[in-house]
């Protein structure tokens, strides 16, 4: 899949901080026409469950110390 978000990182994984998380096609989130990778199932689950986290991930992502 092409454009996906954080340079194909699990969205999760940045969220928390780390960027070098390996994903896979099957764990795709498509939201407001973007398209959010994860490692795992579970992983795009809490994404969706917690709040705030497409906030958090882009906070992370942009940060200077990622």
């Amino acid at each position: 899949m092409k454009n996906l978000e954080y340079n194909g990182n699990c969205a999760f994984a940045v969220s928390t901080g780390k960027t070098t998380v390996k994903t896979s096609t099957k764990y795709v989130l498509t939201k407001n026409g973007k398209h959010y990778a994860f490692s795992n199932g579970v992983a795009k689950f809490l994404f969706k469950l917690l709040p705030n986290r497409i906030e958090k991930t882009n906070t992370a992502w942009n940060s200077k110390d990622l």
